[in-house]
């Protein structure tokens, strides 16, 4: 949703770090002091959260390479810098965590397996899945050995893992995961329970990725009947597993039901929060979306104008929230050949991801590369190679 083309990208059991529990005795000021740098960090107050963690880290040193303290302090300041995207800071931390926590807690203990995905999951998000599937099925073995193969953790880890594969194409081993954590799930929770929705998308988004559509839908309708009972026919909480369903029906060309979908999607998050909450953005801009590929553009444009009227309101005209739909709807305006009135959208776009991204941040090459395209539309060529060398040194760093 945030390329030039619209394209929507299917993720497989994406993953972030993972917070230490703190120990069941009575707090000391120590602990007191963590605990409030996660408040800190909790409220995106990220500066405040460092200044105590650093402390706590600092502090933590002085009680020795035998103390648990000292690895639950480095994990707390690896999720922070995570948090910020700083994963050159995060890594060394999380490895030394892991180190310690080997000589600690020794090499079959489950808190282990909780540092090693955290450290996978860094690597994931730097897209190194190799070794990310490696720090997975490691804490996947640790867990299984530790609390047997039907334990609900063990489920967390196959889907880790399938998450990994699937990221590198090896799509049989993800699914294999993917079905034994959805028969742990089935096992400890039973066959109805909310639980397993999530499990069920999993493997709907890796049949998805496969563009095996037939095997994508049955899973899908499953969560939502889940769902549905679990929770009322208009609860928001059914709104992922509709959205990823109507996803695999504009795939087949289900125009019509993925329609629907949308829309039902749309009634649902109205109905919940009202109709200027900025919930109802993304389910704008999907339905907004599946009307522009029908060619439908007099039925999109009043979609994306009212998202992006709702993200102004709410966020000011100035957030990264705001450029990302009017992009869309420059986008759709150069459809329309309506290219007086894509420019201004475009230019408003680029404007506000240079001033919240930097000025070399891959989303602002793609807003480069849609401005680029309605200049050439409208016979700026000179122009248009200005920002193509934008483009392409941004890409080159």
């Amino acid at each position: 949703m945030r390329t030039c083309r619209w394209e929507k990208t299917i993720a497989v059991a994406l993953t972030g770090l993972i917070g230490l529990a703190g120990c069941g005795d009575a707090k000391t000021p120590w602990d007191r002091r963590v605990d409030e740098g996660d408040r800190l960090m909790q409220q995106g107050r990220f500066k405040d959260a460092k200044d105590i963690y650093d402390a706590a880290l600092k502090e933590a040193e002085t009680f020795g390479e035998d103390d648990p303290r000292l690895p639950r302090a480095l994990t707390r300041l690896a999720a922070l810098h995570d948090a910020q995207g700083d994963y050159a800071q995060a890594e060394p931390l999380l490895r030394r965590a892991v180190r310690l926590n080997e000589h600690i807690l020794g090499d079959l203990d489950p808190q282990l397996a909780i540092d090693l995905s955290n450290l996978a999951a860094l690597h994931h998000a730097q897209r190194d899945f190799e070794q990310a599937a490696s720090l997975f099925e490691r804490a996947l073995r640790i867990r299984e050995q530790a609390l047997g193969d039907e334990h609900p953790d063990v489920a967390a880890d196959l889907t880790n893992l399938a998450g990994a594969l699937a990221a590198q194409q090896h799509y049989d081993r993800a699914e294999a995961h993917l079905t034994r954590a959805l028969a742990v799930t089935e096992h400890h929770a039973g066959v109805d329970d909310p639980e397993l929705v999530e499990r069920l998308n999993h493997l709907a988004l890796l049949y998805h990725a496969q563009k095996d559509y037939e095997r994508a839908v049955p899973p899908l309708q499953r969560a939502v009947a889940i769902n549905e009972r679990a929770l009322g026919a208009e609860s928001p909480g059914l709104n992922g597993s509709l959205n990823n369903l109507a996803s695999v029906r504009m795939a087949q060309g289900a125009y019509d039901r993925a329609e629907t979908l949308l829309t039902r999607v749309v009634r649902i998050h109205e109905k919940a929060f009202g109709p200027e909450n900025p919930r109802l953005v993304p389910g704008l801009t999907r339905l907004a979306e599946l009307y522009r590929v029908r060619g439908q553009f007099e039925k999109a444009e009043p979609l994306l104008v009212r998202a992006l009227n709702i993200n102004e309101e709410k966020f000011g005209p100035k957030d990264a929230k705001v450029a990302g739909v009017a992009n869309n709807l420059g986008l759709l305006h150069m459809l329309q050949k309506r290219y007086a009135d894509a420019e201004p959208l475009f230019a408003r776009a680029l404007a506000i991801h240079e001033n919240t991204l930097g000025t070399d941040h891959p989303t602002v090459a793609r807003t480069l590369n849609n401005y680029a395209a309605l200049l050439r539309k409208t016979g700026r060529e000179k122009e248009a190679k200005t920002l193509d060398a934008r483009i392409a040194a941004i890409r080159r760093e």
